[in-house]
């Protein structure tokens, strides 16, 4: 559990007066932008008092960043903002919780080794022959709704697909989705929010029965294998721990129920929104759905879910003129490098005819880019598609303003409440 227990020594910082830092609040997305803009042009490496970071908010300098594991690690991406009281972590270590970094937050040469094994597990080949699933369960559950007049997306679609299909990937019963998903949201608090000690301690009751339910599944698969991703992992393990430890695949497959589809559901509430909310955009997708494929990556550019993440300095490093010492944390602000006009020419209106929309930083970069992008690719796009073929009028219900939690890495959305006839 050691990405939960580790709390990692902030270096002292001197915080030059009249910082941006002061005026920047990490957990208030609706604020964010503006603060981050100020940052870009006037001092586009700041300290954060209230985080306890350097913020880095160039899109070149997060490229580069991303793409230098020599000399920044990314054995902080998962870490709590918040250290956990005794409490919560005697509950973890009594539970058998043990997880260990395996993608996101872990290093060369071991990530190295572990993405070359589950990159030949998860492949553009198998995504690709999940598309007609993907649809007919998007069909299915659009049906469901079909005879109302306003509905909350969320619920109705949005949180379920990503969920159900990732389970189609690790050959887990839809009927586990309610519990799976609440356990997913009990990590995002613990690890990127600001959780009360009461919070915290149940949080860390549910991560136990979430660890051990992964732990079960890889468990059934060692004895009868499938037709999944857990099953291939162990298939190319091949019981020699050089190439996966067990242990490693019930870290992958946590990850994989985590992130998996917490970040999809964000994103395409994210983007959904984003089209009906500016005037002009749903009625061209539903026009032509060629313009589609775009629309999602705009959406990942202008309000994507993986808002900011982290690094940290391996060695004493200058990023803009800022000296950050050894061991200094890093936040790495993709919602304004992906804002950076020196990239995205008129870069806060969202363009369904933007050239280079695909080069945003939403799903990473360099060795850690996300595995299962192109994946979340397919479902944002299935969902948008049969949403504008099933409801061409759809508008934003007036009187159901969108809000988001108080996470500093995520841009979770509440709802999406919708009017599906105009």
């Amino acid at each position: 559990m050691s990405d939960l227990a580790k709390v990692w020594d902030v270096p002292a910082a001197t915080c030059p007066a009249g910082s941006i830092g002061h005026d920047f609040r990490p957990f208030d997305h609706h604020a964010m932008h503006a603060t981050l803009a100020r940052a870009r042009e006037a001092e586009p490496v700041f300290y954060s008092p209230e985080l306890g970071y350097w913020v880095v908010t160039r899109y070149a300098d997060i490229l580069d960043i991303l793409r230098d594991p020599d000399r920044f690690s990314a054995a902080n991406a998962n870490t709590p903002i918040s250290p956990l009281p005794p409490e919560a972590l005697r509950i973890l270590q009594e539970g058998g919780y043990a997880l260990e970094g395996v993608q996101v937050n872990v290093d060369p040469p071991k990530h190295t080794r572990i993405r070359a094994v589950a990159s030949q597990a998860m492949g553009m080949k198998r995504f690709v022959g999940m598309e007609p699933d993907i649809r007919r369960m998007v069909r299915e559950m659009i049906e469901a709704f079909r005879g109302e007049d306003r509905v909350d997306l969320m619920p109705a679609l949005t949180y379920g697909l990503p969920a159900r299909t990732i389970f189609t990937l690790l050959g887990i019963p839809d009927e586990d989705v309610p519990k799976v998903k609440a356990w997913a949201t009990d990590r995002l608090l613990l690890s990127f929010s600001r959780p009360t000690r009461d919070q915290q301690i149940e949080a860390a009751r549910n991560l136990v029965a979430f660890w051990n339910y992964c732990v079960g599944h890889v468990a059934r698969r060692v004895e009868d294998p499938q037709d999944d991703y857990a099953s291939d992992l162990l298939r190319l393990r091949g019981g020699d721990d050089n190439v996966l430890t067990l242990n490693e695949v019930n870290s992958i497959a946590f990850g994989l129920l985590f992130a998996g589809h917490e970040t999809t559901t964000s994103q395409v509430t994210n983007t959904l929104n984003a089209l009906l909310s500016e005037p002009g955009l749903w009625d061209a997708v539903v026009a032509d759905p060629g313009l589609i494929p775009n629309a999602v990556e705009e959406g990942l550019r202008m309000y994507g879910a993986v808002a900011n993440w982290r690094r940290i300095a391996k060695e004493d490093v200058e990023i803009a003129g800022i000296r950050i010492p050894a061991g200094g944390p890093i936040l790495m602000s993709f919602c304004a490098a992906n804002r950076d006009p020196g990239m995205f020419p008129d870069p806060d209106r969202f363009r369904l005819d933007r050239p280079n929309s695909r080069r945003h930083l939403t799903f990473g970069n360099g060795i850690h880019t996300c595995l299962g992008a192109p994946l979340s690719r397919i479902e944002m796009k299935v969902m948008i598609e049969e949403l504008a073929a099933a409801f061409p009028r759809l508008r934003r219900a007036p009187g159901h303003p969108v809000d988001y939690a108080p996470a500093f890495a995520f841009r979770v959305p509440d709802r999406l409440w919708v009017d599906l006839r105009g």
